[in-house]
Formats: structure tokens, C-alpha cells, sequence
């Protein structure tokens, strides 16, 4: 338990010692594809809020989620190391065990640094509550254990309930991505007079695609088999106005909870770190192929959601800290979920796990690039998920979809990953090939 004397309690009051110690806002979108949003090309979806972010701040266009799914990445950005350390490499299903209790998050680390620590939003790291967020670091949790929910009931695809406090379901009125924004602005106001981590980590633009507007779609005890009807209420389409309106919905909230920092006088001691857990789907099988119902856009990118090309894991990301990030920056850096807990550490003034120890951390801190723009080192970064692999070395990316033979692309020249180039640089193929493999071999039993 914190002990605080009733000066910290005061708005805009800070010791000495928290003053050194910022505060953190991470807010992780769900399947928003790279093209998503204005500052990105998007000229449909209308996000000034997260636009002006990007002005005020600095956006990375070569920022990857660890995978091109949701709770690996989620297990990568709390422990700052690859998923397959977890042995989570696709999304959790029913029977997961869930974030191994080993583990050592980033809220764990900072909670005992002093920080309040809050997860409002999806979890979907095991559906089981005494292994939920406030067994991994959180002080407060508020949002769903589940991957996907019904935005209005929050009914989940089973059937259940899901909508908790800390380990308690609770009976909560509200469209997702609101109650988020509502619980996390309250956190701040609570905890403005010490230092905190929150993580935004919303529902929003995963299906079940719905509006504030609609109904509840699945009620307590609907359980659905069918691919389609997990879609929600606008199965049969159109899509593209639905999910434009989620955006948006998505790009207030963001709008709030800066604007409650500006209010609060907390901006220029808070980082505000934007990204989402993967790209985003374009099309979903059995939904008719028109242009109304296009969902998300990863332009100019290949791919989407699941699979292993750009669109699959390359996502939108802006880091915000006025008076500590330069303005109007763009950063062409390679980063990686995963360095955000490394990141976290450092601008906390912590120490970073090193060397051969198994909380060694495998992200590498962004601090000096956010502010003072230093180049990053240089590294390979490596995806997996069942038989598809990917390796990044510089502009060099090495794919293989579903165990078939690796393609070699040069993202400095084909960003859309068109010209196999696997059988003219064979070396640098060969490289990366055996690169990949010797990554591999570290989580073989």
C-alpha cells in the first residue's frame, strides 16, 4: 500500500522525487490498420484529435506490433519480451492458461517503484480471474478478460458476462470504448497528485462491429458457432460506415484523455504513447467483396490482420510529450512493441534487467531516439505464428506464409512487398534465413 502525505493529494503538487518521475499513458488500439487514420493518408475517417497528437508530437511510420494478433502482442508489450517466451503466439482461446504468473510486467516493475498502475479495457492474456490483470502489476482494472465482446451488453462469444472490476463482474451500463474513456480519465483525476501508468487498452476497432448507438446484439447465455455471427449487428454490411464511426469513437476518447491532461496540468509530465496491437482486417471471409464493406485500410501496405506482409504487424504510432518530444516530428526508426517496457523503465530512471537472467528483457529502450532523436542500434527483429515467419534486418524483410519458401523484399524500394528478391541476393536471403533460425532455436524444448 502507497502512504502519501495530503500535499500529494493537491492538483499540480509533486515531491521532488516524483517530479523526476514521469507519468505514462499507453493507449493501445485493437486491429487499426496503418491507414486507418488521417495523419497516416486516411482522408475518409475524420481523427483530428489523434491528427493533432501527430503534430504536437512524434510519429513513427516503421513501428511494428510484435504480431499480427492480439494477445501476443499484449503479452510482448507487458514483459518487453518476445511472446514465444510465453509460449503465446496466437490469440488466447478459452481453455488458455494465459500471462504465465512468472512473468514480470511492466506494472509490476514501476508499481514498486511507486506508480499507480491501471489496465481499462481488454485483457485477453486468460480468461480466468484470479490470473487477470490485477494478479500481473495492475492496482485497477476495469474492462473484459475476453478478446471480443459484445460492445453494448458485453456479453463475450461464449455466452458470458464479461465486465469486471479488479476480480468482480460487474453490471455496467455503457458502449465499450465510453466506459474505457470514462474509468481512465477518472484514474488520472484520482492519481494526478503521484506518478501512474495507465494502459488504454481498448475493445475498439475489433469486432463485434458496433456504434454507441446500437442495441445490444447477444444477450447472457447466446453462444455463437459461425464465423459470421461474430460480426454483430451489421453482418450483412455495410461496414465501411460502421467501422469509420468506431474510429472516430476511438479518436475522441484519445481527444478526452489528452485534453484531461492539458486540464490537470499533467501534459509535460506525461508520455502519451499511441499505437495498436496489430494491422488492421480489410476484408473478412463470407462478407461480400464491395467497397462499402471494406473495413480497415493498411494502405499503402500488403496484407492484414494474421498474416506476415507489412499490413499484418506494421501499425500507426505516435509518441506525445510536450516540451520532451519534439513537435512535427517523423521518425523512420524500426521499433517494436516489446520496447516499450524497456522504454518505460529507463525514463523512470529504473534499471533495466540485463544479461542472462530470465527476466532479461528483449526490447531495447526508445528513450534518447524520443528525446533527443538518436538513432536506434541496430537489431533483427523476428515474427512467428505457427508456420509463417518473418525476419527485419535494416530494409530487408524475409516472409514465409504457411511454410512456403521464403521471399526476400527491400522495403526501401517495394514497400508493398511485391518483387521477390530471394533468388537475386541470395546472401543477404541466406543471412536472415539462418538469422531466423538461430532466433528460433531459443524456445525449442
Amino acid at each position: 500500500m502507497r502512504v502519501a502525505c495530503i500535499l500529494l493529494l493537491l492538483p499540480g503538487f509533486t515531491s521532488a522525487a516524483d517530479a523526476a518521475r514521469p507519468n505514462f499513458v499507453i493507449i493501445l488500439a485493437d486491429d487499426l490498420g496503418y491507414g486507418d487514420i488521417g495523419c497516416y493518408g486516411n482522408e475518409v475517417n475524420q481523427t483530428p484529435h489523434l491528427d493533432r497528437l501527430a503534430r504536437e508530437g512524434l510519429r513513427f511510420v516503421d513501428f511494428h506490433a510484435n504480431a499480427a494478433n492480439c494477445s501476443p502482442t499484449r503479452a510482448a508489450l507487458l514483459t518487453g519480451r518476445y511472446q514465444q517466451r510465453m509460449r503465446i503466439e496466437s490469440p488466447l482461446g478459452e481453455g488458455a492458461a494465459g500471462l504465465p504468473k512468472g512473468e514480470i510486467t511492466i506494472a509490476e516493475r514501476l508499481r514498486r517503484a511507486g506508480y499507480a498502475t491501471a489496465l481499462m479495457g481488454k485483457w485477453h492474456l486468460g480468461y480466468h480471474p484470479d490470473n487477470g490483470p490485477a494478479h500481473h502489476g495492475f492496482d485497477e482494472f476495469v474492462g473484459h478478460l475476453h478478446g471480443a465482446t459484445d460492445y453494448a451488453s458485453h456479453v463475450d462469444r461464449y455466452g458470458r458476462m464479461d465486465w469486471w472490476h479488479n476480480d468482480q463482474p460487474v453490471d455496467e451500463t455503457g458502449y465499450n470504448t465510453t466506459l474505457i474513456t470514462e474509468h481512465s480519465i477518472r484514474f488520472i483525476n484520482e492519481h494526478r497528485g503521484e506518478p501512474f501508468f495507465l494502459l488504454v487498452s481498448h475493445s475498439a476497432i475489433h469486432f463485434p462491429w458496433m456504434t454507441s448507438e446500437d442495441e445490444a446484439h447477444r444477450e447472457a447465455g447466446s453462444r455463437y458457432e459461425d464465423r459470421l455471427g461474430k460480426l454483430g449487428p451489421h453482418a450483412d454490411g455495410p461496414l465501411q460506415p460502421v467501422v469509420r464511426r468506431m474510429i472516430e469513437e476511438l479518436d475522441r476518447s484519445v481527444g478526452r484523455i489528452v485534453q484531461t491532461l492539458r486540464e490537470l496540468q499533467l501534459a509535460e509530465q506525461t508520455l502519451v504513447f499511441f499505437t495498436s496491437d496489430n494491422g488492421g482486417i480489410a476484408r473478412m471471409a463470407g462478407v461480400p467483396v464491395t467497397e462499402e464493406n471494406r473495413i480497415s485500410s493498411n494502405a499503402p501496405l500488403r496484407g492484414q490482420k494474421h498474416g506476415l506482409y507489412e499490413g499484418g504487424h506494421r501499425v500507426p504510432t505516435i509518441a506525445w510529450w510536450p516540451g520532451r518530444i519534439a513537435a512535427a516530428g517523423e521518425s523512420s526508426a524500426v521499433g517494436m512493441t516489446m520496447d516499450l517496457h524497456p522504454t518505460l523503465l529507463e525514463l523512470a530512471s529504473l534499471d533495466l534487467p540485463e544479461g542472462e537472467r530470465r527476466d532479461a528483457l528483449d526490447g531495447i529502450s526508445l528513450r534518447l531516439h524520443l528525446l533527443s532523436g538518436q538513432p536506434l542500434p541496430e537489431r533483427m527483429l523476428f515474427w512467428r505464428q505457427g508456420d509463417s515467419k518473418a525476419a527485419r534486418w535494416r530494409a530487408w524483410k524475409l516472409v514465409s506464409l504457411h511454410g512456403s519458401p521464403f521471399e526476400l523484399h527491400d522495403l526501401a524500394h517495394d514497400l508493398p512487398e511485391r518483387k521477390n528478391l530471394a533468388s537475386e541476393d541470395t546472401e543477404i536471403a541466406q543471412k536472415l534465413c539462418d538469422a531466423l533460425r538461430a532466433w528460433e532455436l531459443q524456445f525449442e524444448d
